[in-house]
């Protein structure tokens, strides 16, 4: 029996084996691994119990307690389910009386391992002889409790000759598998152990960019480490194995092996840097040498790291050309003198612009403090304080522009900056950046002269005067004091230039100024605000107001009678006048442009007096500009707030039909109602808010026929829209209508652009070009109040016109005045020889419409077939379409 159970031990020690080379073979697939170890677990268990000791008949002992417990403990729960599961198998196949008894054991034994796992796992056990030994006596002792359920004979005979020699065994048993399964387990962690290091050290070895080189003492290549292979000397399996003599030099080779030897017997880490020829070409290295601490092949070694340091190096060369390039541009550039200081202000460095700007030379200069060199003694204790300041903080003064002086004593302006310096083992230095704008502060001072004095007369220009006039009115408000404003225009200045020429003109301006000027007090302002206007302050007159106009109304009769008097120009006599306009500010005058716009209105109220006088403002005049303010104000405000809207006057043919209409625009004002087209479009024009309202009425139109478009009635329409001549003039106005028509898809057929004669006279081919560019895209043009022009015939035969439009004023006297008539009948017969059509407009009586008719006119507009209508009126007025006349 003896021998039976040291065969079981037998094959505990071939499971050791087994187990062993199954985790190192399956190592990167560890579940795969633990699958297999758990069949050599199970197959363990199978031979056991193929071999085993028989007690009786179906009752068998074997070492498959031992091996499940292991599978358990050190395999886990997968290793031991396989085992068990290949165990209970076995032993159910071979039955007999013990087969239960033996699948508990089974069961208990792994449940035992698995439990010593977790123990282990939490740090209660560990897998030391004394564990194993108590948990391999408690398993079997339970082993053996299982036994007793056994036949009572059975069992007896089992207590008697077996339990003792198995609980002994195979407890020495578990304990022998426990320690060979842990010394296995410790080993594979150390081999993964060193593996991990070995592969973090390749990737170290691969990841830095050195070379690494192991080296003995005889100067062997034992080991060669590197990314990249360009710069070795040769390949690396060309190199270990060979010596330095054999690949390099014997000069480079000799002084490698001195400091090899060096670095043995001193044990210092020792650098170097060297230049070698690898196969990427010539290349610098830093050279880092460190003895190895044990001996390879029984010889001392060093490790050798290798930087290629030749980009660096080539940056150093270049920064050292550089440095050169830069100290030659700064000793010799030209515009910027530099000057170098240390502490205290002693002079460093002085180049060449320095020289030229302060008059010293460099031998001069040096070891000069600064502020006594170029400071007027008035700045020196400031700047002596800012340099002291600069050298304690390290912080520079802004850059600013100060006055200094020269060699000579001459002042220099310039603009100064600086530069702190300090390099590691050398005492901190300042650099000043001075540029020399003297040149610049005097046409400063040029232009600040020019841009508040008037070049031809040097009076002061309007931007001067707009600041005394506020000074003044200022004055006026504190003391109550009233100021009076002239404004004098030359009469018929423009007749001087123009038949005395510029020069002359000239002259007279200078004359009235100096009479001006010669006429005031000292504190009175004389200004010359455009052209031949000129503008008086005079402020301080008296605080009431009859006192203060008649101290005006005699101050402006002065500036009369000496501007009266007779001038020489060029050698000729000339007499002239001057219309002035007086405006009185008290306390209550509102701002200097009022105050300028009243001496202005002023000043043409004396025009329109006879020139050659003096008016004062008048309150009325005021009420019309604020009424004309007012009404441009309203009118930006009705295009934000969409005020205007679009009505249709009808257009029909010879019988009465509806063929299309005229967009007509209106003012529906919330206050005044519907302001009329004459007072709201001139505002337009001339405020240029003539564009934005254009654009409108354009839009509106063409989105109004592009709904028109599929309708039966309404698609065949014409709908004409008037261009004023500012918006046709508009550069990109041939871009604004063709995006107008894409956006709203309505029909460039159907639509006329009505331009007038007025709009052609500026630029007659600037104008063509345009309307071909719309006409090219089938857009008509009719031109509206044909025969109010000037040269109508000249261009008529040029223009891409599709249709004439007959002014009313023609249309109107047809019949009372012959030659309205005869024009309105060479208008019919000229538009008809030229091929185009033609309307007339304001027909009101059916008298007006017979004799058009007869004339051949086939189309009419006018108050006899609708007025301007809105658009739901016109749409009823064009579905019910009249019987034909």
């Amino acid at each position: 029996m003896f021998i039976e159970l040291v065969k079981g031990v037998s094959l505990l020690l071939a499971l050791c084996f087994l187990h062993g080379v199954n985790v190192r073979l399956w190592r990167s697939r560890p579940l795969v691994g633990q699958v297999f170890s758990g069949v050599i677990f199970g197959g363990i268990c199978v031979v056991g119990m193929l071999t085993p000791l028989v007690l009786e008949r179906g009752v068998i002992f074997d070492a498959r307690s031992v091996v499940l417990s292991m599978a358990g403990l050190f395999g886990g729960p997968l290793v031991a389910g396989v085992a068990a599961a290949m165990a209970a198998a076995a032993r159910l196949s071979l039955a007999g009386e013990g087969a239960f008894i033996g699948l508990l054991v089974i069961l208990l034994c792994a449940a035992s391992g698995l439990l010593y796992r977790r123990a282990r796992a939490l740090g209660w056990l560990d897998v030391d002889p004394v564990s194993l030994a108590c948990f391999g006596l408690l398993a079997h002792v339970a082993v053996l409790g299982l036994f007793q359920f056994l036949p009572a004979d059975v069992a007896r005979h089992f207590n008697a000759m077996v339990a003792q020699p198995f609980l002994v065994t195979f407890t020495l048993a578990t304990v022998a598998l426990g320690l060979l399964l842990r010394d296995m387990e410790d080993r594979l962690a150390t081999e993964r152990a060193l593996a991990d290091t070995a592969a973090r050290l390749r990737a170290i070895s691969q990841a830095i960019p050195d070379v690494l080189l192991v080296l003995d003492s005889e100067g062997r290549y034992v080991e060669v480490l590197s990314r990249d292979e360009g710069p070795l000397v040769a390949r690396a399996s060309e190199l270990v194995g060979r010596r330095m003599h054999e690949v390099l030099p014997a000069g480079q080779a000799d002084g490698f092996m001195a400091l090899i030897r060096d670095t043995v017997s001193s044990g210092r880490t020792q650098t170097i840097e060297y230049e070698m020829r690898t196969q990427s070409g010539p290349c610098h290295f830093e050279g880092r040498v460190q003895a190895l601490g044990a001996l390879v092949n029984d010889l001392p070694a060093v490790v050798f790291l290798a930087r290629d340091i030749t980009e660096r190096k080539r940056a150093e060369g270049a920064l050292r050309e550089s440095e050169l390039r830069f100290r030659s541009v700064l000793l010799n550039i030209p515009s910027i003198a530099v000057l170098g200081y240390r502490a205290g202000g002693a002079l460093s460095y002085w180049n060449r612009a320095a020289e030229r700007l302060y008059g010293y030379t460099a031998e001069e200069a040096m070891g000069r403090r600064l502020p006594d060199l170029v400071a007027p003694s008035s700045m020196r204790d400031r700047m002596r304080g800012d340099i002291d300041r600069m050298f304690a903080t390290g912080k520079v003064v802004a850059a600013r522009e100060t006055r200094l002086r020269r060699k000579d004593g001459s002042p220099v302006d310039v603009f100064s900056s600086h530069a702190f310096v300090e390099l590691p083992g050398q005492p901190p230095e300042m650099f000043c950046f001075d540029v020399d704008i003297s040149g610049r502060k005097a046409a400063e001072e040029e232009a600040r002269h020019l841009a508040s004095y008037d070049a031809l007369t040097q009076l002061p220009n309007r931007r001067l005067l707009v600041d005394r006039l506020r000074r003044a009115l200022a004055g006026g408000a504190r003391s109550g004091r009233i100021t009076a404003v002239f404004f004098l225009d030359l009469d018929d200045f423009k007749t001087l230039n123009d038949t005395r020429g510029h020069e002359v003109g000239d002259q007279l301006l200078r004359q009235v100024a100096s009479r001006l000027c010669d006429s005031v007090r000292e504190q009175d302002t004389v200004a010359r605000l455009s052209g031949d206007a000129f503008v008086v302050v005079a402020p301080g007159l008296s605080a009431s107001a009859p006192e203060a106009a008649e101290q005006a109304r005699a101050l402006g009769e002065l500036f009369l009678t000496r501007l009266r008097e007779p001038c020489d120009l060029a050698g000729h006599e000339y007499h002239f006048s001057a219309s002035i306009g007086v405006a009185l500010l008290d306390r209550s005058a509102e701002s200097v442009d009022e105050a300028l716009k009243q001496a202005d209105m002023a000043m043409y109220r004396a025009k329109d007096a006879g020139r050659d006088t003096l008016r004062f403002f008048d309150p009325d005049m005021q009420q019309a500009v604020t009424r004309r303010a007012t009404l441009e104000a309203e009118l930006r405000n009705g295009l934000r707030q969409g005020q205007f809207l679009l009505l249709y006057q009808p257009q029909v043919d010879g019988e009465g039909r509806v063929t299309g209409a005229e967009a007509l625009v209106r003012w529906r004002h919330p206050g005044q109602g519907m302001v009329p087209p004459s007072e709201f479009i001139p505002m337009a024009e001339e405020s240029g808010l003539i564009l934005p309202l254009g654009h409108w009425v354009m839009e509106t139109a063409l989105r109004q026929q592009a709904s028109w478009r599929g309708d039966p009635v309404f698609g065949r329409l014409d709908l004409a829209v008037n261009v004023s001549p500012r918006q046709f003039r508009q550069d990109d106005f041939v871009a604004q209508i063709l995006a107008l028509l894409r956006d709203t898809g309505a029909d460039p057929a159907r639509i006329k652009l009505e331009l007038t004669e007025s709009l052609l006279l500026h630029s007659v081919d600037s104008a063509i070009e345009t309307m071909r560019a719309l006409r090219a895209h089938g857009l008509g043009f009719s031109l509206d109040d044909f025969g109010t022009g000037y040269s109508s015939l000249n261009y008529l035969k040029r223009l891409p016109l599709s249709q004439i439009k007959i002014d009313q004023s023609f249309v109107s006297g047809v019949l009372r005045d012959p030659s309205d008539a005869a024009i309105a009948r060479s208008i019919i017969a000229l538009a008809d020889s030229l091929g185009l059509g033609v309307i007339a407009e304001g027909v009101e009586t059916e008298a007006h419409r017979r004799f058009l008719l007869e004339h051949g006119c086939p189309a009419f507009q006018g108050f006899l077939f609708g007025r301007p209508m809105e658009l739901e009126a016109f749409e009823r007025r064009a579905r019910a379409e009249p019987a034909a006349r």
